[in-house]
């Protein structure tokens, strides 16, 4: 073959190439979707991008009563956990530990390498709060999470309104010190992006023009500041949907999302305090979470969505009220098995409270020597009870395992 000839024919073929992707993206992009979906695709290149109408949902939605019927089940769960949480001597610990569970889940799903023992460790080691700027961005992003979403709370249990402005300042804080280079922190993006789909070969899903935020933010700032339309769960799991598809940010959508869930709930007076952590189950049906979400944009397929996400709740409020139920008997265990007066004894008692702990810790919580507090941690260890976790010769760390098992 000349080499004319062989230019041709390469030519020939990247030209077919080329309109093949063509035919393809305008296939995409004139598909009609139903009537049911709550938005339209715009041909745009190389993919069209989705553009969202803006809530409240028009026409109301009719809910089935299988999701009534989950509504009811996932709230008797969140009643169930609100209620024994507040009997409990170690409410203050569950809550933190709780909140840091969630922050760990989170900052997984988002391809992060991160264990809630790591959160742990890292607040036993910096005890004051002052920063340690060497930790890696893994652990930092969980340790943002955990700040922002105790800082929302904070906000919305003063009786501050989620408004844009808050959202904003919650996503600098998830951001600091591990944003990307190009990202757009504490404000909305100002550039397309394409969402990667879980699945193989299927396009990518394109989030709205940057233009066009600001009123799709504002409507839904509106929706969140009017209460919603439906029970408030509904409207959570509306609202978990409406900001992911919108997208707002160029990075940090997904922990931003999720985090407004609970504040949202708290918010609204149907959660007392976050004892439930939807990331968690978020990150166990991973491809089902992205896809169930895609379905509603391109199919209005919102019953699929409100079961799975109602589902969500449901279950990780049980699993919360599991955990803490067996914290209680735990705690029941160490009062019994422990019951003398011994600084062995005190401090066995106070696991719960100090699940995570280096020696000279315990003189401060005890109010004992060095010396002292060194013997506890031998009787303890010796006992089963903790363990040190380091394998240092020095500046050990132990955790209780009991405690441990049952959190994580």
């Amino acid at each position: 073959m000349d080499g004319l000839s062989h230019f041709l024919r390469i030519l020939n073929i990247k030209t077919a190439i080329l309109t093949e992707r063509e035919e393809t993206t305008t296939e995409m992009s004139d598909k009609e979707l139903p009537d049911s979906a709550p938005g339209t695709y715009v041909p745009s290149h190389p993919n069209p991008y989705y553009s969202p109408e803006s809530l409240p949902i028009e026409p109301k939605l009719e809910i089935p009563e299988r999701v009534h019927e989950l509504v009811a089940e996932a709230s008797y769960q969140i009643g169930r956990i609100d209620g024994i949480s507040s009997t409990v001597d170690f409410a203050a610990v569950l809550y933190t530990s709780l909140i840091r569970i969630e922050a760990v889940e989170s900052a997984r799903i988002e391809g992060a390498d991160v264990e809630y023992q790591d959160v742990e460790a890292y607040h036993t080691q910096n005890p004051t709060g002052e920063e340690d700027l060497t930790i890696e961005k893994d652990l930092k992003e969980a340790l943002n999470y955990e700040h922002a979403l105790t800082y929302g709370l904070d906000r919305v249990e003063k009786g501050d309104q989620i408004t844009l402005s808050l959202i904003k300042e919650l996503h600098s804080m998830l951001l600091e010190d591990v944003r990307n280079d190009g990202d757009v922190v504490g404000d909305f993006r100002d550039h397309m992006v394409h969402l990667t789909s879980p699945r193989p070969g299927k396009r990518p899903f394109v989030p709205p023009m940057p233009d066009g935020l600001t009123g799709l933010m504002q409507s839904l700032e509106s929706y969140l500041q009017m209460g919603g339309q439906y029970h408030p769960l509904i409207d959570a799991a509306i609202i978990h949907y409406y900001f992911e598809t919108v997208h707002p940010f160029s990075d940090g959508n997904g922990r931003l999302g999720r985090l407004l869930i609970i504040l949202y709930l708290v918010s609204n007076g149907y959660l007392e305090s976050p004892y439930i952590y939807p990331s968690a189950y978020f990150n166990r049906h991973k491809v089902e979470y992205v896809e169930r979400m895609r379905a509603v944009s391109e199919d209005g397929a919102w019953d699929e969505w409100l079961t799975f996400f109602l589902e969500g709740l449901r279950s990780q409020a049980e699993t919360s009220y599991e955990r803490t139920q067996q914290l209680r008997e735990l705690q029941e265990h160490y009062e019994e098995e422990y019951s003398g007066n011994t600084n062995t004894d005190k401090f066995a008692r106070q696991l719960l409270q100090y699940p995570y702990f280096m020696a000279p810790d315990l003189v401060e919580y005890l109010d004992i020597s060095r010396r002292t507090a060194y013997k506890v941690v031998d009787d303890l260890e010796a006992d089963g009870l903790i363990e040190e976790v380091t394998g240092k010769e020095r500046g050990k760390e132990y955790k209780a395992i009991d405690v441990f098992e049952i959190l994580h």
